[in-house]
């Protein structure tokens, strides 16, 4: 699934202003100050500045606020956004990222495209290249404790994308039948409004998403290690031995 980002209309805001008491940048996102505070209580938006008594956010939190909304129209649930956008508080980690992606938008633009083009990253309005799911960027630079470079890891990131998008459209449509071939066989009433239609296809979407995503996660999990195995000892031949009763437990 792409996911798509916009940048939020900033008519009527204070001019040149960088930052937001709640309130304010409630207004700018079009939600509530009881739901900001509940998605920074989840980790999902990270604190505000304190200035004195008052509380700022900046320009970042209206990013992160606009991405958190853009996947609630897609379907996720906070449960899945999370997963997808990380948890937020460790601010170093945040700006050497940021640091990071600016560096490979001016070196290795192709890789900021294709990386965009699975949702992974994008870009404002000023060209800015910005993290949309800084768990997948992660997960590629932790190859780095491999000994795989960066620019090599995010490649390899990009080509894993680009070998399941062709994949998972059949591999969604005919598990999405599936679902609802045996949702009919339960003898549940068809939906009767838009609006519960709307409720059961995010409430189907979500369920496929995680059962998907953990079934490929094990499947990884079962065949990854043997593989590996395999290619670093160059062939059965070489003397390297795995007992396969080993098992990780991933969760």
């Amino acid at each position: 699934m792409t996911v798509t980002m916009s940048t939020p209309d900033r008519t009527g805001s204070r001019p040149g202003a960088e930052r937001y008491t709640v309130e304010e940048l409630a207004r700018t996102v079009g939600m509530s100050p009881r739901n900001i505070r509940a998605h920074q209580a989840r980790r999902l938006l990270a604190p505000p500045v304190r200035v004195g008594r008052t509380a700022y956010y900046d320009a970042g939190h209206v990013r992160r606020m606009e991405a958190i909304k853009a996947l609630q129209r897609q379907g996720f649930n906070l449960v899945a956004i999370e997963a997808i956008l990380g948890a937020q508080g460790a601010e170093a980690d945040s700006d050497k990222l940021a640091a990071m992606l600016q560096r490979l938008g001016t070196d290795h633009p192709a890789l900021v495209c294709a990386l965009s083009r699975h949702g992974v990253v994008g870009r404002t309005e000023d060209g800015t290249v910005r993290t949309v799911r800084p768990r997948a960027l992660r997960s590629a630079l932790e190859l780095q404790r491999s000994g795989v470079q960066t620019v090599p890891s995010l490649q390899i990131l990009t080509e894993v994308l680009d070998t399941l998008r062709h994949l998972t459209d059949d591999l969604v449509r005919s598990t999405c039948a599936r679902l609802l071939s045996a949702r009919r066989g339960t003898g549940d009433a068809a939906a009767t409004s838009w609006e519960q239609v709307d409720q059961e296809t995010l409430a189907l979407t979500q369920s496929m998403v995680g059962m998907l995503t953990e079934a490929f996660r094990v499947s990884v999990e079962n065949h990854g290690r043997t593989a590996a195995a395999d290619l670093m000892a160059g062939g059965a031949d070489a003397g390297f031995t795995m007992d396969e009763s080993e098992l990780v437990d991933n969760g």
